[in-house]
């Protein structure tokens, strides 16, 4: 370590040791853009002996600009001879918001660079200013205790070295040891939220209330961090008890939701928000409200929508979290007997065989019908509204109320296989077969369907 800047590195090397963000073996990529804080991260990470490569996305957004920041940060990595990852992209030609096209692609890139190269860490130059101003913002905005504290030290693969290092703090060690940065002109641009609170809204907090207000809510976001592990702790132990993860989905017991304290429930909503595929970037919380407000009795087939497409759905007992249903296409296949067909509208395999009368035998899966009244084969079709059914042995109605009865989700009703013969209703999966159908006393051949979930 060198006795220039030594106490700023010894600063970062605590914040480091404190959160536990590498480990012998750990190899780093970090971010760097050419400002002040990605400049030293890399600094500092190359004086304190850790083996670090830099990574540039040049977003060309600021053109000539954005051409020299890649140029000033690529002699960076020369100087300090260590390995250099650069990727241009036209953010402007994704079209949106570009702000979040320009995260996009610096994440792709971060991921894909660490992916191939074999990098098991990301640095990214987050300072505690930073953090200070993410708070406020989120305060501003009505987020809860996750979104305060979102933030954080170490989260996953990625680590913020500088998180406890001030934007001042930062430029007093790069000017000590003589190194420049490079300078982003829309950083003063105020018609940026971010850039009115940093230069003029959290100066004037300072100014009124406490002229170490950084210092003062960084702590109470520490607090918070440590009482948002605590609660994470309850919330994980939560789901595995009552949440059932399915394929593309995640369903929680509602009755279970419904009893647990308010600040269990939003929790969990989050939870099985972010495994159904939501990023929670846009989520608030009247949308979260709206959730738990499905798991009230008597809410079965009520839903709540979700920015970015993914949708509550309150199905009998469970609350169900996925990406907001499409109607499924109609579906229509021939299956002749004997035969069997895949219907992959509905994952299920067909098979039709003709039995012997003495000893077939019929289980949930499996049904037998008068062969006589069936013909060579049957289609097997979606359900479609007003599907008439009279299964043995159940009132006829309705296959909707049968649905219901049944408790079948609404979700799966639609490509729900319907086995017909012209236009009668013969089986429907899962239910008993029509007494139309049912094999009589004098039946010369039987007929048997089995449906098996595929």
């Amino acid at each position: 370590m060198t006795t220039l800047g030594a106490p700023f590195l010894r600063q970062i090397q605590a914040t480091i040791e404190k959160h536990r963000m590498l480990a012998t073996g750990d190899r780093v990529l970090a971010g760097v853009s050419g400002g002040a804080d990605s400049v030293s991260l890399a600094l500092v990470l190359k004086e304190l002996g850790y083996p670090v490569a830099v990574a540039h996305l040049n977003h060309g957004l600021r053109g000539i600009e954005s051409d020299q920041d890649a140029e000033f940060t690529c002699r960076l990595a020369e100087t300090l001879h260590l390995p250099f990852f650069l990727r241009k992209v036209d953010v402007r030609s994704c079209g949106g918001n570009l702000e979040a096209a320009g995260r996009f692609a610096r994440k792709e890139f971060f991921r894909a660079t660490m992916e191939e190269h074999g990098f098991s860490k990301l640095a990214l130059a987050h300072n505690r200013d930073d953090r200070v101003e993410t708070f406020l913002l989120h305060l501003f905005r009505g987020s809860g205790p996750e979104g305060l504290t979102s933030m954080a030290p170490v989260s996953g693969q990625t680590i913020r070295p500088l998180i406890e290092a001030s934007r001042r703090e930062i430029e007093d060690y790069l000017r000590s040891v003589g190194q420049s940065w490079r300078t982003d002109a829309t950083n003063f641009d105020v018609s940026f939220s971010r850039n009115r609170l940093r230069l003029h809204v959290i100066p004037e907090l300072a100014v009124l209330f406490n002229p170490r207000l950084a210092e003062t809510l960084s702590r109470t976001i520490e607090v918070l961090e440590d009482e948002d592990a605590w609660l994470r702790i309850f919330t994980e132990r939560w789901l595995r008890e009552h949440g059932v993860p399915r394929p593309g989905e995640f369903a929680l017991d509602a009755a279970a939701l419904h009893d647990a304290p308010p600040a269990l429930a939003r929790r969990v909503i989050r939870a099985a928000l972010r495994e159904a595929g939501c990023t929670l970037e846009d989520v608030r919380f009247e949308h979260i409200e709206n959730a738990r407000a499905l798991s009230q009795p008597g809410k079965s087939g009520k839903t709540a929508q979700f920015p970015g497409g993914v949708e509550a759905a309150r199905e009998f007992s469970n609350l169900v979290f996925r990406p907001a249903a499409v109607r499924p296409p109609e579906f229509e296949h021939e299956l002749p007997i004997p035969g069997e067909v895949w219907i992959p509208e509905a994952n299920f395999m067909f098979r039709a065989e003709i039995v012997p009368p003495e000893g077939a035998s019929a289980h949930a899966h499996r049904v037998l019908v008068d062969g006589g009244r069936v013909g060579a084969c049957v289609r097997i079709r979606n359900w479609k509204p007003g599907d008439y059914y009279r299964p043995a042995g159940w009132p006829a109605g309705k296959l909707k109320k049968l649905f219901q009865r049944a408790k079948i989700p609404r979700s799966q009703r639609h490509r729900w296989p319907v086995v017909v013969a012209d236009a009668a209703i013969v089986w429907v999966a899962s239910f008993p077969v029509s007494r139309d159908f049912t094999p009589r006393r004098r039946s010369q051949k039987i007929v048997a369907f089995e449906a098996l979930p595929v």
